[in-house]
């Protein structure tokens, strides 16, 4: 049973890495857009459209920023998008954006750098450590406490909110964005929604689709392997999480898995099974699988950050 769960990880992964391989950003963007003009998404108070948060290399990364209309500062979420850290953009995640946004929160939904723009991994995990900076420093400008934030992605965007919990602080990145020199990545909750948590346990039954990720072989590059685990980097004292994902997506026993390590460490973790679900379905906005899911995460946010 667990190598033929494991085959279907692999096949699954393989099918997104050709997938991202094969499409061009710019089509997935004409998908998203797609989905937009298809089913209508809410309107908000107040939006703002691709404002500029940093530039890397000649590289102009950006957020779409909404809020509701609000005499008072209220909770601030900071979304990434999924999609294999090589295709989508936070387009993919506006209708989650703007749902969550009319519950009562300012929503950063960010950009961030791909692997098909040539940078590796370690590159992006600091364009959202940057991003989160950058909302921090400017989240009242738009109506948000930068005292009460919560992080949340799914698919790589799940990955890279848990490198964020479990890397803030190391050397070894340097976010993307400085400004003040504060380089503050505290959060208060997080919602990594089915992601990828360790490379080094996928290496020894997926090498090649690995490898295709990060570039190089666990053996040529096992220190990278760790440092990108974010099941491998866990500690005492992590902000409380909500881990959601399908009952039928190929990654749930990483997930489960991802959650257990943490709980054992004596982490605030909560585990929801989207039952009849596989992965991706943040993604549908304009039905119950994706609604479903943003009522979740609500929940979990309200308890944590309007107490």
């Amino acid at each position: 049973m667990e190598k033929i769960s494991k085959l279907i990880v692999a096949l699954f992964l393989a099918q997104v890495l050709v997938f991202t391989g094969c499409e061009s950003r710019e089509h997935s963007i004409i998908r998203e857009n797609s989905y937009i003009a298809e089913h209508k998404v809410e309107e908000v108070a107040h939006y703002w459209d691709e404002v500029e948060w940093t530039r890397v290399d000649g590289v102009k990364l950006t957020m779409d920023i909404s809020a509701p209309e609000s005499k008072d500062l209220v909770p601030c979420v900071m979304i990434i998008h999924g999609g294999g850290w090589t295709l989508h953009t936070n387009t993919i995640m506006e209708g989650m954006a703007r749902y969550i946004t009319n519950r009562g929160y300012v929503v950063f939904n960010i950009n961030y750098r791909t692997l098909a723009e040539g940078v590796q991994m370690e590159q992006i995990v600091e364009d959202v450590m940057g991003a989160l900076i950058w909302v921090k420093e400017h989240a009242r400008e738009y109506g948000g406490d930068p005292s009460r934030i919560a992080v949340t992605g799914d698919s790589a965007g799940g990955h890279l909110t848990a490198m964020i919990l479990t890397q803030a602080g190391n050397p070894k990145f340097k976010p993307s964005y400085q400004g003040n020199g504060k380089t503050d990545l505290s959060v208060t909750c997080a919602a990594p929604s089915y992601g990828v948590f360790d490379f080094v346990g996928m290496s020894k039954w997926a090498p090649s689709i690995t490898k295709g990720y990060l570039g190089a072989s666990y053996k040529e590059a096992p220190e990278r392997y760790r440092l990108l685990s974010p099941a491998l980097n866990l500690k005492k004292g992590m902000p409380p999480q909500l881990v959601i994902v399908g009952n039928r997506d190929p990654l749930y026993r990483e997930n489960k898995k991802y959650v257990e390590a943490v709980k054992a460490l004596g982490n605030p973790i909560e585990f929801w099974v989207y039952e009849g679900q596989t992965h991706a379905f943040l993604n549908y906005f304009w039905d119950e699988r994706g609604i479903k899911g943003y009522d979740r995460i609500l929940k979990f946010f309200d308890e944590q950050l309007k107490k």
